[in-house]
């Protein structure tokens, strides 16, 4: 199925709570960690996980994230150019954008986009992370299919 839908990129401007760093949101009073979080989202639907080295342009991601993408899994990591061939072409420009704009602002981001399968139909995905000042700086991040996550979530709920 083809979709007509062109990708928004947001940057997240709005000062949240690192659970990276913190580890869990004890201090909100509610006293869930991050894996804990983790744990629970990929319960719904596969969640990709996934760690951007901007010097070397390797991406390691889990198993779902590979899933995700429709390519098989291997415990090595993925190359950025591999990656974006699976992206919509426009898509593609845009988060090679993205990735310098991180980059160079340390912003947080958030965007939907098409990725093909093997037919050459795309489906949406969401992802979301932010810079991270290690390795000589990184993007890290979630991944996860648009439309199946919010299909599970209204048909949870209806049932």
């Amino acid at each position: 199925m083809s979709r007509e839908v062109a990708s928004q990129i947001h940057f997240d401007q709005v000062d949240r709570l690192n659970f990276a760093e913190t580890g869990s949101v004890a201090s909100n009073g509610v006293g869930v960690s991050a894996d804990e979080i983790v744990d629970l989202l990929s319960s719904v639907y596969p969640l990709g996980i996934w760690r951007l080295e901007i010097s070397t342009g390797l991406m390691y991601w889990n198993r779902d994230a590979f899933v995700i993408h429709g390519l098989k899994f291997s415990d090595e990591p993925v190359n950025l150019s591999q990656a974006l061939a699976r992206y919509h072409p426009e898509d593609a420009v845009l988060v090679e954008q993205l990735i310098e704009a991180v980059t160079a602002g340390h912003n947080r981001f958030r965007y939907v986009m098409r990725i093909s399968d093997d037919a050459g139909d795309y489906r949406l995905v969401a992802l979301a992370g932010r810079y991270r000042d290690s390795n000589g700086g990184e993007l890290i991040g979630y991944c996860h299919e648009f439309q199946e996550l919010v299909r599970s979530v209204v048909l949870t709920e209806a049932g």
